[in-house]
């Protein structure tokens, strides 16, 4: 469905231009310490108990989708977030039956908790423009508003499940999404270093499984 998210600038592939918005109800998951649980999917979502919770949204997304988020961060004395964990649950809403998610190009299939889960990773700048409307304009905003500081470079892993997907085929109308991200400047390297053209290059590849391995334990998923 989209290219790498987290603080990078995505958009929802095949979206046309926003049709007239459909309400969403509050969000309906419940959060205790560090889980996350949504009754209505089953979906239990535990991050590490030293990240902070950062606030949540539920929003009408491009007038095409029901999408809810929840993040929670780890972050410096300063408040310069050092981890991200964002979680969204995400679905398209009833009056678009035409529409569904595909992650079975571009993205690496793994599995998480036993279940079929679609991976994606890369270094990325924040700086760049925000499409309004969108999830990573909620998140931006979640985050400035309690105090946090983004970095300007950070790399993220994006895990994908399709709750209506039981055969694994990466296509479905619902999805959970987890994005685990990391502020770059850790790692002693930029992004210019880690890029060519805007992509990923050599430089990237013995930082990437390391973070996948981070993100896989950090985040656990159970099914309820």
């Amino acid at each position: 469905m989209r290219i790498l998210k987290g603080f990078a600038a995505l958009a929802i592939a095949g979206l046309a231009v926003p049709a007239a918005a459909e309400d969403v109800s509050p969000p309906q998951a419940k959060v205790e310490a560090n889980r996350v649980t949504h009754a209505g999917e089953s979906i239990r979502v535990s991050v590490p108990k030293s990240a902070a919770y950062a606030g949540s949204e539920r929003f009408n997304l491009y007038g095409v989708a029901d999408a809810e988020v929840h993040v929670f961060v780890e972050a410096a004395a300063d408040r310069r977030i050092r981890r991200l964990y964002w979680i969204q649950f995400e679905s398209y809403l009833p009056s678009r039956p035409e529409l569904s998610y595909d992650y079975a190009d571009g993205n690496r299939k793994s599995e998480l908790a036993g279940v079929t889960t679609w991976l994606r990773s890369g270094p990325a700048s924040t700086a760049g423009p925000t499409r309004p409307g969108s999830d990573r304009e909620h998140v931006t905003g979640m985050l400035k508003r309690a105090g946090y500081v983004i970095p300007p470079e950070v790399m993220n892993v994006r895990m994908v499940q399709i709750l209506d997907d039981p055969a694994g085929t990466g296509k479905g109308r619902r999805e959970l999404m987890v994005i685990y991200s990391e502020d770059l400047a850790l790692t002693g390297k930029t992004l210019a270093e880690l890029t060519t053209d805007g992509k990923p290059n050599a430089n990237w590849k013995p930082l990437e499984q390391a973070l996948i391995e981070r993100a896989t334990k950090a985040v656990s998923v159970a099914r309820k």
